[in-house]
């Protein structure tokens, strides 16, 4: 019982840690972060300790190895999940190379982007993800998912 809550804090910790290194943009958000970091360090201790026939908690000892697999496997599954969500449909690349295509249909779209806020883009991904947040209040996570809507459409 003691390698589970030691494990679920581990992870907790970690999840925290990934928060605070992406300002919590590069995720959901802090809670899912925490959970997904506890998940990981808890299955990484279940799994693969007794694979590295690493000492655990409950045998009375206290194992900085198992500590350190624990951290590792909630570490991987962060990474995971960071990978797959952060994904993007239509890459930087193509919103460059195809932005005059794009740039044309951007006011049907979002009336509030201006003229000058449209030259400020000029097929940079990230400005254009901030003015969607500046202008229309969006979160980083619903900014992406309306530009790479649109740009599947457009592009």
């Amino acid at each position: 019982m003691i390698n589970l809550i030691v494990w679920a804090i581990a992870g907790a910790v970690l999840g925290w840690l990934v928060n605070l290194i992406t300002r919590g943009r590069g995720f959901w958000n802090l809670a899912t972060n925490i959970g997904t970091g506890i998940v990981g360090a808890v299955l990484a201790g279940y799994l693969a300790t007794p694979m590295f026939h690493i000492s655990t908690f409950s045998q009375g000892t206290f194992s900085i190895p198992a500590l350190l697999v624990s951290l590792g496997g909630a570490v991987i599954l962060l990474g995971a999940l960071y990978l797959i969500r952060n994904k993007r449909n239509v890459t930087d690349k193509v919103l460059e190379t195809r932005w005059a295509r794009v740039r044309g249909k951007i006011h049907v779209r979002w009336a509030k982007l201006t003229e000058e806020d449209i030259e400020q883009i000029s097929g940079k991904h990230d400005r254009f993800i901030d003015l969607l947040r500046e202008r229309y209040g969006f979160d980083d996570e619903k900014a992406e998912d309306e530009l790479q809507s649109y740009l599947r459409a457009v592009v």
